[in-house]
């Protein structure tokens, strides 16, 4: 499907992509529809959630971001404006640091090198990287590169952008699954299950204590096996888990 193909090019009312677009955005009218939320502003924000995505892939070029928005170049700089609004500190300083985190994963790296790999600008990446080294989880080594101290970093507390910012990640792991099981046919190396059943709510508590320690242990297991290999039999993965109280709407 090309990037300026209908959604109802293929003859069937709605395309693959179109459905599945659909379907994912079920979850956000989900949060929309119980708190009555506006349609116009729902609207509004997925505008600026669009433009947010295709900022991470063009974050030095507002023009290439106006042309596949398919907007005004002063309607680009309009949302990019709104962007730096202090609401989306999940979006402008959390999820830049998971960037450079994973991108420091198995080798030290120069922040020349760091810049190209997450394309951040450098008077951002400065910033970015003062922040991970007063957090401890990067330091300077002897040759200057930046190198994570540890293996394991949580990026989740009581701050509530970080609450929000650990929302987005989830989403986007979903929405990596989705798009390789259904568009890049890979069965094998992605998937989702849902069950649904009745527990009492200590058992549910308790299970998800259980599943979190041991899907944590399993990842970091198979993180250190990677980095003992090959640079080239590395793949990053990623994996979330949802347990949720599935009550009727009133």
């Amino acid at each position: 499907m090309t990037r300026n193909q209908s959604p109802s090019d293929t003859g069937d009312g709605l395309s693959l992509i179109g459905r599945l677009v659909f379907s994912m955005l079920r979850g956000a009218v989900r949060i929309a529809a119980r708190v009555e939320f506006p349609l116009k502003h729902l609207q509004d924000l997925l505008r600026t959630a669009y433009f947010a995505e295709y900022r991470r892939r063009y974050p030095r070029d507002l023009q290439a971001i106006s042309d596949r928005l398919g907007v005004s170049l002063r309607t680009a700089g309009t949302l990019n404006r709104r962007m730096k609004d202090p609401a989306y500190s999940a979006e402008n300083h959390e999820e830049p640091l998971r960037a450079i985190t994973r991108a420091l994963t198995g080798r030290p790296m120069m922040l020349s090198e760091i810049e190209e790999a997450c394309n951040i600008p450098a008077e951002e990446l400065d910033r970015l990287i003062q922040n991970l080294h007063a957090l401890g989880w990067v330091e300077r080594d002897d040759e200057g590169r930046q190198a994570l101290t540890g293996a394991l970093r949580v990026f989740v507390d009581e701050d509530q952008h970080r609450r929000v910012d650990a929302v987005g990640h989830q989403l986007e792991v979903v929405a990596d699954s989705v798009w390789a099981r259904f568009v890049k046919l890979n069965e094998a190396g992605a998937g989702a299950r849902s069950w649904s059943f009745l527990a009492r709510p200590e058992d549910a508590a308790a299970s998800i204590e259980r599943l979190n320690g041991m899907l944590r242990a399993e990842a970091v297991a198979m993180e250190e096996a990677a980095l003992d290999g090959r640079p080239e039999d590395q793949v990053r993965y990623v994996m979330t888990i949802a347990v949720a109280p599935r009550g009727e709407e009133p």
